[in-house]
């Protein structure tokens, strides 16, 4: 059944742990699911060679080709494609010199006519692959729809960075697009790695089964000091954006969406549920760098059973620093999630004292699980396919920063049904053109207002 927004299913269905063993998935957004005997198979013999073509050569792509590279004995990195043609030609050749070290130089086969740049460079790479063989989808997430509906075109295996959008049509886009991955039978995994850390998934499960006794709030923080931008110099304002990714929403959503989304998703993974609502306030209080991103805000999501997620962010120097989930229950709280380390329950609320609790599973490398879980389905020919809570956990972050830009209390309803795109023609973005935001004639960009920002302009002054 297809329904026209997920967060009915999303709002309601709780998942076993077995379920969750086998495809790693708490939360459904919608649709079809591949049926087990009808899933085509692809790459299932252990002797076929997968290629792999990687989209966005920065620090997290290098990363997730080396991940994807040592997931599977018989991989090769076939193609690769950036905005900036030297820096894919860089990326492939740092590639290269990690496996020649590790004796797997092999894995490594890209000449400079598979490394392909500018922004359209993508089509280019998968072109060059097979159905079955991968993508590694890297680049900023403002790319993320329209890179995902063409993989699953040319019939191919994905691995999606986090967060997978920046707004509401393009997190639509996706779930349209994933319909068609399911029914061919791709494998599909998400970058939330925290889902992949075996300690993290083994305290989720005790919170779902009652250790900390009856769960009544979560707590969200990430506080430390801000990104800094540096001299645009020479650049064009879209050259200069796409090397300052993180200073600018219409590439990654903005702070809270690509910062805080993976201990939001920890959160509604322990409470096994999605907000409904959402009331926020902040914006940029002391900033005065030339972009958009803001260094403050404060959340206040409401489950659907009335219980409260905080979620608190201050990007300033010189203020108290932090990064962290904490979970009270009746017993006490748990402290867990990125920033943390190994989770722990301590007695008190506060998240310090005695521990009375703490995992014991072994500890792994979550960025290298996440992708040993992807290899493994597609030579198994398993169903397998995160996309759907990659899409619950990027749509949590974008209600939170709807909140805190309209400085309204926003509901999810009202937050799905929201038209507003950064970048409307992405697909046809080129280096050459303007950026989709240009900065005023100082070189100063707008911000939102909280009480003027609104959820189909958060930009009208």
């Amino acid at each position: 059944m297809i329904i026209p927004s997920p967060l009915p299913m999303l709002m309601k269905r709780k998942e076993s742990r077995r379920n969750f063993l086998k495809q790693s998935t708490v939360l459904a957004a919608a649709g079809t699911v591949a049926v087990s005997g009808l899933v085509p198979a692809v790459h299932a013999a252990e002797n076929n060679t997968i290629k792999i073509a990687l989209i966005g050569c920065g620090g997290r792509g290098r990363g997730a080709g080396i991940q994807a590279l040592s997931a599977d004995p018989n991989v090769k990195l076939w193609a690769v494609s950036d905005a900036f043609p030297e820096r894919s030609l860089e990326g492939a050749r740092m590639l290269k010199n990690e496996f020649e070290n590790r004796e797997r130089g092999h894995a490594v086969d890209v000449p400079p006519e598979r490394a392909f740049g500018d922004l359209d460079g993508y089509k280019k790479a998968m072109d060059t692959l097979d159905p079955g063989d991968v993508v590694l989808l890297c680049t900023p997430p403002a790319f993320r729809p329209i890179q995902y509906a063409y993989a699953v075109e040319k019939g191919l295996n994905v691995f999606a960075e986090k967060p997978v959008a920046v707004d509401i049509p393009g997190l639509k886009s996706l779930q349209e697009t994933n319909i068609k991955a399911r029914e061919k039978g791709l494998k599909v995994g998400v970058g939330l790695n925290n889902r992949h850390y075996f300690r993290t998934e083994e305290t989720i499960k005790a919170l779902q089964e009652g250790v900390l006794g009856d769960l009544f709030a979560f707590h969200v923080y990430r506080c430390h000091n801000a990104h800094g931008l540096g001299n645009r110099g020479s650049a064009t304002p879209l050259q200069h954006q796409l090397r300052r990714i993180f200073n600018f929403n219409w590439l990654t959503g903005g702070f809270i969406v690509d910062a805080l989304i993976h201990n939001l998703d920890i959160c509604c993974w322990a409470a096994q549920q999605l907000p409904v609502a959402a009331l926020g306030m902040g914006g940029r209080l002391f900033r005065r760098d030339q972009d958009d991103l803001i260094d403050n805000a404060n959340v206040q999501y409401t489950f659907p059973d009335g219980k409260i997620m905080y979620m608190y962010t201050v990007t300033m120097q010189n203020t108290w620093n932090g990064f962290r989930a904490i979970i009270h229950g009746a017993k006490g709280s748990a402290v867990l999630g990125e920033g943390v380390g190994d989770p722990r329950f301590y007695e008190q609320w506060s998240g310090q004292g005695r521990a009375f609790w703490q995992p014991e599973s072994r500890g792994n490398d979550s960025y290298q699980t996440e992708h040993d879980r992807l290899f493994k389905a597609i030579r198994d020919n398993a169903e397998w396919n995160e996309l759907d809570y990659g899409i619950s956990a990027t749509f949590t972050a974008i209600l939170g920063r709807m909140a805190t830009e309209t400085g309204q209390r926003v509901t999810a309803e009202e937050a799905w049904a929201s038209t507003f795109q950064y970048a409307p023609n992405v697909e046809d973005l080129r280096m050459s053109h303007d950026s989709p935001v240009m900065p005023d004639a100082d070189g100063n960009y707008a911000i939102p207002r909280p009480g003027r920002a609104t959820l189909s302009n958060p930009y009208q002054v």
